[in-house]
């Protein structure tokens, strides 16, 4: 449930309709990555004080075949000690969650992508040193998500998006009666470009996005707006708001530079529930092009 990525947080998570997603589209849209030109690979990191959250992603775009892409994706919630009643030190208890994935997206036609994301997900708890009563425990599932992306065949640049994710069987740690369901999750919007000739003599450009998401996770539905401010395609500059019941929503901001083949991207995002512990959580991506 936790958001992905520096340049999606940026944009307030409004990115089911974004083509430029690069190796966050596996986390987003799979269809994202049908129309990709270049190889990428990436490390994207999350910090916050929930866990510390580490992907490894790699995806290779072929004119014949579409878009294979790769990813092995880690959750440290952080270690925590085992002592006894007198507070002497036994143990080191991990908090673990993993997440392996696929991707595959194609373009169909001129304006349609579609694309498809395999996930293993893996939580697991365990205990190294004298560990006593503190169980070993871990447990695993398999997920699917879909996605499409099309371009309306409108002068005015205009992209939609849709995208089901986390289609799978409850994942159980200790029990199948005490199994979580995995949150489904429906998520659609649109993204256009503003056509501003101010905007093209200087080499810049502006879009816009908006997305509603559906599930029971959320609290039933959510929202996100954004807008990127670029520059000779090497700034960007990004701020978005998410709309969503309890202390899951709020502003973002991000930014973005690109030269050559690599890239550095950075966001926060300043939610009700960690603006309140004292701690924004902070997204930064390393990419490389080639």
């Amino acid at each position: 449930m936790l958001p992905f990525g520096s340049r999606a947080v940026g944009m307030g998570e409004a990115v089911s309709a974004d083509s430029s997603l690069g190796t966050e589209a596996m986390w987003w849209n799979a269809a994202g990555l049908a129309r990709l030109t270049k190889k990428e690979l990436a490390v994207h990191n999350v910090q916050s004080f929930i866990a510390n959250t580490t992907m490894l992603a790699f995806s290779a775009p072929s004119k014949v075949l579409g878009t294979l892409a790769g990813s092995a994706y880690l959750v440290d919630y952080g270690d925590q000690e085992n002592s006894d009643n007198n507070g002497n030190i036994l143990g080191n208890i991990t908090n673990r969650s993993y997440q392996l994935a696929v991707s595959y997206a194609t373009p169909i036609g001129k304006s349609l992508s579609a694309g498809l994301t395999y996930k293993f997900i893996m939580l697991r708890f365990a205990c190294a040193g004298i560990c006593g009563d503190v169980p070993v425990r871990s447990g695993s599932t398999n997920a699917v998500d879909f996605g499409a992306q099309y371009v309306v065949p409108i002068k005015l640049p205009v992209t939609l998006g849709l995208s089901v994710r986390n289609i799978g069987q409850a994942l159980s740690v200790k029990d199948r009666a005490q199994a979580d369901q995995l949150p489904r999750i429906v998520q659609g919007g649109v993204r256009v470009r503003v056509p501003l000739k101010a905007l093209d003599t200087r080499q810049a450009s502006l879009e816009v996005a908006g997305d509603m998401m559906s599930a029971s996770a959320l609290g039933g539905s959510a929202a996100g707006i954004g807008a990127e401010l670029g520059y000779r395609d090497q700034l960007y500059l990004r701020g978005g708001y998410k709309m969503q019941a309890g202390e899951g929503g709020g502003p973002s901001l991000g930014f973005g530079f690109q030269r050559g083949a690599l890239g550095f991207e950075v966001a926060r995002r300043f939610d009700l529930l960690s603006t309140s512990g004292g701690n924004p959580p902070t997204y930064v991506t390393l990419r490389a092009r080639f």
